[in-house]
């Protein structure tokens, strides 16, 4: 399996992506957490193949000769993922560790992406479901600044919704990642406009889930807070919150 860059781990022996697709398929030694025309996701167990963690999988399915062409000649999903979870786990960002990527050819249609397995962790959304969120100063406080310190290195994720922040609690010691990386990015500085539409992503996954206070009154004042001010002048919160209202209204305002 190609890794386009030496590998970040070591210890065990990646499958195969045949091995790979008939593991998947069979469901034995794989948790499934998301599947559709586009991508397999999933969680393979590490110990059968000599590692010390599980593996998260992401398989991007084959979807027709055409869109195999386009992405063979111009845009490979899986080298595009592995090269930006790359470069922000470099940067010392809280993303998953990437191990190794391989790209679909004439004869394995489907390609891959494989990291390590963020274990014992809720989602931001299940866990405001279950009340943890709302009362905790101290969860807040680090999603705050998890996600400032994230802005504020050049990365952008592109797509904030909050399934795609997890939350660790170790002995009330609180670690936030980041996953799901495709529409991510990194520049040189502080991306306003990327800012911006995370910042407006997240607003309106708060109004799916009824949570449009709390994001106001709780979590903005906590991420202004670790913005420094030539950031924070350009962040018009007002805005950021009427935009994300008129998109949830105009998707037909789903509640979770």
């Amino acid at each position: 399996m190609h890794a386009g860059d030496q590998p970040i781990f070591s210890g065990g022996t990646f499958p195969r992506p045949e091995a790979i697709d008939r593991i998947i398929d069979n469901g034995i030694g794989f948790i499934l957490k998301k599947h559709d025309a586009s991508t397999t996701v999933g969680i393979m167990r590490g110990s059968n193949f000599g590692f010390s963690c599980d593996l998260l999988v992401k398989r991007f399915n084959y979807r027709g000769f055409f869109d195999f062409m386009v992405h063979r000649l111009f845009d490979g999903r899986a080298r595009r993922l592995w090269s930006t979870n790359l470069l922000l786990y470099r940067k010392g960002l809280p993303v998953p560790e990437p191990f190794s990527y391989t790209e679909a050819s004439l004869k394995q249609r489907n390609a891959f992406f494989i990291s390590s397995a963020i274990n014992d962790a809720e989602s931001l959304s299940g866990c405001y479901r279950k009340g943890v969120v709302q009362a905790n100063k101290g969860l807040v406080r680090k999603l705050a600044e998890t996600i400032a310190r994230w802005h504020c290195s050049g990365a952008v994720h592109g797509d904030l919704k909050w399934p795609n922040i997890l939350i660790q609690n170790k002995s009330g010691t609180y670690r936030c990642v980041l996953i799901d990386l495709d529409q991510a990015g990194i520049f040189q500085k502080p991306s306003i406009k990327g800012i911006i539409k995370d910042l407006t992503r997240f607003y309106r996954f708060g109004c799916e889930m009824g949570a449009e206070q709390w994001v106001d009154t709780e979590f903005f004042p906590q991420y202004a807070a670790f913005i420094p001010d030539t950031i924070k002048k350009k962040i018009d919160f007002t805005m950021i919150k009427n935009t994300a209202l008129k998109d949830w209204v105009k998707k037909g305002q789903r509640r979770y």
